[in-house]
């Protein structure tokens, strides 16, 4: 194959060295996606909060402690002690470290993993950031069930 590839001209392979850069990029992004992890585009941060479980809140009125791991500006991925399910809406609230402003965050879990440790079961979710139309239209989902 390579030796197939003198034959060719400069222009051309250059042509072919763009488009195999951009292959392999896909191929790099495609593995890093399949190990259940997003590349890039968050920062990694050590923050404390409380959030409250949208589906929880017809029965309970109960907060959990979370921890935030990676934050960005449409999303972000914390543990949570409580049980999450995918697609769950999730109200998280915390103080920025910079200036202890406080921040309601209403988020949508995308992607759930739990983690059992000592017989503990902790959850990490991976959740984006959704506006209050959608945090309405799931209330309504979940009154509207079963009729």
């Amino acid at each position: 194959m390579l030796s197939s590839l003198e034959t060719f001209s400069l222009g051309d392979l250059h042509h072919f060295k763009d488009r195999l850069d951009i292959l392999i990029k896909r191929k790099t992004y495609a593995e890093k996606t399949a190990l259940d992890k997003r590349a890039s585009h968050r920062a990694c941060v050590k923050i404390m909060g409380t959030a409250e479980i949208e589906r929880e809140r017809e029965f309970f009125d109960q907060t959990h402690k979370i921890n935030i791991h990676e934050m960005s500006t449409n999303g972000l991925v914390l543990t949570i002690p409580a049980t999450v399910i995918q697609d769950d809406i999730l109200i998280a609230s915390f103080r920025l470290p910079s200036n202890g402003e406080r921040k309601v965050v209403d988020c949508q879990a995308m992607r759930v993993k739990e983690i059992v440790s000592n017989g503990n079961t902790t959850y990490e979710v991976a959740a984006r950031a959704v506006d209050k139309n959608e945090v309405k239209a799931y209330r309504n989902m979940l009154k509207n069930r079963g009729k």
